[in-house]
């Protein structure tokens, strides 16, 4: 192996690394040493379609690279070649099928369509408390609840709901309103009667 070595001109990794190939030189940190060298050539892609390309370039210079026959470091272990392309293969079939920490996550929804309401936000902010302490509404947390209320509810005076606003007036409804919902419900009654 080394008169192999020395008798390159000129001297390169990639001279190197074919040399090993051609000598079937399968000994564990080389075989790691290729591993993170192709892990980084595919954390360098930026696609799928481009870490599987990038793989499949390199099998096929592992492939052309000739072998010297009868030519083994470890005859107990398969061949260097075997190895990485078994490794390859795999890796390839992982990025195609992904896996459920890296499969792409579904894209938010647009809310183009909102919930139009008559109701001002401190109307809208009571009603919504009345859902929680009557556990009609039952998330346990309250801000999340009313961060997705401003997203797609609009009020008569606004089509954009201020969080804070929002929040302010759920945790501390003013007498004012409170009466002007309570009328509101009392309508109501009336209303389910004549259904």
């Amino acid at each position: 192996m080394l008169h192999e070595l020395i008798s390159q001109e000129p001297m390169s990794t990639q001279t190197i690394r074919k040399i090993l190939y051609q000598l079937n030189f399968n000994e564990f940190a080389f075989i790691d040493f290729e591993f993170e060298r192709l892990h980084a050539l595919t954390d360098a892609a930026e696609t799928k379609a481009e870490k599987i390309s990038t793989l499949r370039f390199e099998q096929k210079t592992i492939s052309q690279y000739p072998l010297k026959l009868n030519t083994v470091y470890d005859a107990s272990m398969p061949s260097l070649r075997d190895q990485m392309n078994s490794w390859i293969e795999a890796e390839v079939k992982f990025l195609e099928n992904g896996h459920p920490a890296e499969k792409e996550q579904p894209a938010p929804i647009d809310i183009t369509e909102k919930i139009n309401t008559s109701l001002s936000v401190a109307k809208l902010a009571l009603i919504i408390r009345l859902l929680v302490v009557d556990k009609i509404i039952i998330n346990r947390t309250v801000a999340p609840m009313l961060r997705i209320i401003t997203r797609i509810v609009t009020t008569l005076q606004k089509d954009e709901i201020s969080f804070g606003s929002l929040e302010t007036k759920y945790h501390a409804p003013d007498k004012a309103t409170i009466t002007a919902v309570r009328d509101m419900l009392f309508k109501w009654i009336n209303i389910l009667g004549k259904l």
